[in-house]
């Protein structure tokens, strides 16, 4: 059975700011559900996100979502009247959780672990239709340019509120109630509560967004409109989302490009939102093989990505609305690699924007991330040369298809050892291979030179995943010999990879951010708009 790894709670300081006092007033409650919530250990909110069955015996689950850990079982789940409890494995000895039903929809009592013992706190979410959501999406302005978003995210709904840069996944406590935590993936301790307001059509035309113990009245404004999308090219499909901006086109336009894994357009709308409310038309689509699109994003090289991502460029220019002497191409992290050669594929590719984005092969960056994605989460020495020396394994055996199983059993050494989650660990050989054949060896240095068109690369100081103390400085040079001219680079205070307000950068902290750096949206729009402003400029007089 899974052990959480959480120490003993000796020298625990119950918190009333995160977890309420409220004295309990037994009710009667129904255990089966959903439940968020967590408990004071030390200075901190161990945040959990629980799942229990309704038939007997009680069965249940829960989550860490700090740690990125799911599905952990329970056992002795019990619910007899107001009262429940149940047990997490846990090293030091199991944690014992037991409470009573305040309400119908909340839980409160203890967490013991040995002689160590604090409070625990969770709430009950609702289930919602995915009518009741379509509702709720979209954009509100309380005062002009304070804007916030509610949008369907990857596994659930996620709100971005523009004017502090906060955002996060929002829980559901009923059709018209809705709640978010302190960061990106927690919805414990609740620091954000939505209150919506429907017209006759149910519909949402207005909400209540506390903050800060603050109420404000925001409502429902249409900037953009969303147009569904597809196209193919070669024997791929692709389906997506126009956001085309209200006010008169032809507007400029850029198609996004995704990161790595398999990833929709949900994952795009945070970041394609400012664009498309400032006059900008972007085109976000279902990477290959995920969401509505065909094909396998697992078996894509980057020509590929780069083929879906003309085939875009392609469908912009087929409309009316869009401008097609300033069309562009965005790419984060992996996108990186595949945006500046999209540019160079086809003349129809006005502009280049960039963020994360490796400046070596993916081999070099596999390398390298390994030694200072580890090293900022604090891992020995020991253990990161332990880590590395396995890439350089896990390579070898990748260039030759010999050792498979020696590298099978480095990977059960690393699981014990604590390092196997940071190296990309291979499902099979075949899929090793495949990479070693069409991934790894991927050279941007020849595309860079051979790039002609204005680029704009955005780095974070703190991402450990494409340091810019490497890559920052390789694009400088690269841009640089090829006589590149109208490239701007910029390197942003304080940020991940993400861009995110961050501490170290590492992957531990990650579940723990839930706010973008000052200045990262408007930096991206006003690029844009600019370089579209220059080529409808060039445009016109050469009409002329």
């Amino acid at each position: 059975m899974r052990q959480v790894g959480l120490r003993r709670f000796g020298g625990l300081v119950f918190s009333a700011c995160l977890l309420s006092a409220t004295p309990v007033l037994a009710a009667d409650g129904v255990l089966q559900g959903r439940w968020i919530g967590g408990f004071a250990n030390r200075n901190t909110v161990v945040v959990v996100n629980a799942t229990f069955s309704g038939s007997a015996p009680i069965a249940g689950s829960i989550d860490l979502p700090q740690r990125g850990e799911a599905g952990i079982p329970l056992s002795h789940v019990s619910h007899r009247g107001r009262a429940m409890s149940f047990e997490v494995p846990g090293q030091d000895g199991n944690l014992l959780f037991e409470g009573k039903f305040a309400t119908p929809t909340r839980l409160v009592g203890s967490v013991r672990q040995g002689l160590g013992h604090t409070q625990f706190e969770m709430i009950k979410l609702a289930d919602v239709t995915s009518d009741d959501l379509a509702g709720l999406y979209g954009t509100y302005e309380w005062a002009p340019g304070k804007v916030l978003l509610l949008a369907p995210g990857q596994d659930q709904p996620v709100y971005v509120d523009y004017d502090t840069g906060r955002t996060g996944a929002l829980f559901a406590l009923g059709r018209d109630e809705y709640v978010a935590g302190p960061s990106m993936s927690t919805g414990f301790p609740v620091v954000v509560r939505l209150q919506t307001h429907r017209d006759a059509a149910g519909r949402v035309d207005r909400i209540a967004f506390e903050r800060r113990g603050k109420t404000t009245q925001a409502i429902r404004k249409v900037f953009y409109s969303e147009i569904p999308v597809r196209y193919s090219h070669s024997d791929v499909s692709i389906a997506g989302s126009l956001l085309l901006p209200s006010g008169p086109g032809p507007h400029p336009a850029i198609v996004m490009i995704h990161g790595s894994g398999g990833v929709t357009r949900d994952a795009l709308r945070p970041f394609a939102d400012h664009f498309a409310r400032h006059g900008v038309a972007v085109l976000i689509t279902d990477k290959r093989g995920t969401g509505l699109s065909t094909g396998r994003w697992v078996r894509a090289t980057f020509d590929d990505l780069a083929e879906d991502a003309l085939a875009g460029v392609r469908y912009l220019r087929s409309r009316p609305e869009i401008q097609a002497s300033a069309i562009g191409v965005h790419g984060m992290s992996l996108g990186g690699w595949v945006a500046p050669l999209a540019a160079i594929k086809s003349r129809d590719v006005s502009f280049v924007v960039v963020e994360s984005a490796p400046v070596m092969t993916p081999l070099e960056h596999e390398r390298l991330r390994v030694e200072t994605t580890m090293r900022a989460d604090g891992h020995k020495g020991e253990t990161i040369a332990q880590a590395v020396a396995f890439m350089d394994q896990k390579f070898e055996v990748a260039r030759t298809g010999q050792g498979w199983e020696r590298l099978e059993a480095a990977m059960a050494s690393g699981a014990r050892a604590g390092w196997l989650s940071y190296v990309n660990a291979p499902t099979t050989l075949d899929s090793l291979r495949w990479n070693w054949e069409h991934i790894f060896s991927y050279d941007p240095l020849p595309v860079l030179a051979q790039l002609s068109v204005p680029m704009l690369v955005l780095y974070g100081e703190l991402d450990t995943i494409v340091p810019p103390k490497v890559h920052k400085a390789r694009m400088e040079q690269a841009v640089r010999e090829a006589g590149t001219h109208d490239v701007t680079i910029r390197e942003f205070a304080r940020a991940n990879h993400g861009f995110f307000e961050a501490i170290t950068g590492g992957r531990r902290e990650q579940p723990t951010l839930g706010t973008f750096v000052a200045g990262y949206f408007e930096a991206r729009t006003a690029w844009v708009r600019a370089r579209s402003q220059e080529a409808h400029l060039a445009s016109t007089e050469s009409q002329d």
